[in-house]
């Protein structure tokens, strides 16, 4: 990978995690860098602008990573079938860890100490909001990288 791929990879991910807290309201729930910013005010005594910046921090940089390894399969298999089962399969394994991993990192931000991982939530098996919402987060990545492809890619003359 070029700096050009970095590049991309980093604004598809701001991109689609700015459209995940965007639409996360529509599907009934506080956005996740609301629900974050209060737990650091309210548990780790950080001023707003800090605890507002720092959510943002930690999920915008949660969302590159997804996007990093969702560009790792696609440029492995941009097929249609390879792509629609990366999004249901990212999505339901990101659903599944979100619920103790944003416990864990809300703990670390807080505390400054390691939470032991059989202390956190259970894993989350629901098959409802939460899945749609990350399903729709790895469309948003694969849409971003597909366009860049197609923008990127050579034209031939006919």
């Amino acid at each position: 990978m070029n700096t050009k791929n970095f590049t991309n990879i980093f604004l598809i991910g701001i991109f689609s995690s700015i459209a995940f807290i965007v639409i996360q309201p529509l599907f009934g729930m506080l956005t996740l860098t609301s629900r974050h910013a209060s737990a650091y005010i309210n548990v780790g005594n950080y001023n707003e602008t800090t605890a507002i910046a720092l959510s943002w921090l930690v999920h915008s940089s949660v969302s590159v990573f997804y996007t990093f390894i969702a560009s790792i399969i696609y440029n492995f298999n941009a097929s249609y079938l390879v792509s629609v089962a990366q999004v249901i399969i990212l999505g339901w394994l990101t659903t599944l860890t979100a619920t103790p991993a944003n416990e864990w990192v809300v703990k670390l931000i807080t505390t400054g100490q390691f939470t032991s991982i059989t202390s956190l939530s259970e894993l989350n098996t629901e098959i409802g909001p939460k899945l749609w919402l990350h399903i729709l987060f790895f469309a948003f990545v694969l849409t971003g990288l597909g366009l860049t492809r197609l923008i990127s890619s050579p034209k031939t003359s006919v």
